[in-house]
């Protein structure tokens, strides 16, 4: 697992390769659609903006009881929707920066393992942001904005990886298929390169999805994966039909698995 000084190095390599990428985009580009729908390529850095922003204002708490965190999100993108880019661009590197130092503390014992509530996606450890914070800025940055540019960006580095997915796999453990009839036994998943680990998947208290740091039993259906490939699939950004998994013992169970797995 990764510790408050790896997500934060993880969360400032994101945030400076989308950075990167800003200085260099046209007065056209900024006003593109993106593929995250109905959002600018402007819309979407002002969502990462806002919501770093947000952090240090009492809106975090409207935030946090939210029953639905996309329409907040979407109102907090429409508030800043006739803002110029370079006004949209200066908050994102001002925010950004403070909520990562504010981190390398705020992340440590004892206050990291305080409980925050993301609106309806539950509630996780505080130390927990940084990574959430980290999987953001990635997944915006690499399927929502260069794609719709068609422009390339650096691959994530082995830790980011590692702290992308740590999100990820918290995530489907509160939000997961747990309840559902494509989880009735246990599953085995493995990660592969830079960034991976094996987990096994079970049935938790009031249907959600455990998930243990270590390698499944032999005979357990298995899941094999490139661990920079999680944030696409899981949150079907991209089908995992479309990526390099392996499946190894019930296909036809494991699949139903996958079909259900759709993480905000």
């Amino acid at each position: 697992m990764p510790d408050t000084t790896q997500r934060v190095a993880a969360f400032r390599a994101e945030r400076d390769a989308l950075l990167a990428l800003c200085r260099e985009l046209t007065t056209g580009e900024w006003q593109a659609p993106s593929q995250a729908s109905g959002w600018r390529v402007q819309d979407v850095i002002a969502h990462i903006a806002g919501e770093s922003h947000m952090l240090f204002q009492p809106l975090a708490i409207r935030a946090m009881r939210s029953r639905d965190i996309e329409r907040f999100n979407d109102e907090c993108v429409a508030a800043r929707h006739d803002r110029a880019p370079a006004d949209v661009l200066a908050e994102y590197e001002k925010w950004t920066r403070r909520l990562a130092s504010a981190m390398t503390v705020l992340g440590r014992p004892p206050l990291g393992a305080i409980p925050l509530r993301i609106g309806e996606l539950g509630w996780y450890p505080g130390r927990m942001l940084m990574s959430a914070y980290t999987f953001d800025v990635h997944t915006h940055l690499r399927y929502d904005i260069a794609p719709a540019l068609g422009r390339s960006v650096p691959d994530a580095d082995g830790a980011s990886v590692a702290v992308i997915n740590e999100w990820l796999l918290a995530l489907l453990a509160k939000t997961g298929p747990g309840r559902r009839a494509e989880f009735d036994r246990p599953i085995g998943l493995t990660l592969t390169g830079a960034g991976g680990g094996s987990w096994l998947l079970q049935r938790g208290r009031r249907g959600r999805v455990e998930i243990v740091a270590r390698a499944a039993d032999a005979g357990t259906p298995q899941v094999t994966s490139p661990a920079r490939d999680l944030p696409a699939w899981s949150t079907t950004r991209t089908s995992w039909r479309d990526h390099d998994l392996t499946l190894a013992g019930d296909a036809d169970y494991l699949e139903r698995f996958l079909d259900a797995v759709n993480l905000v």
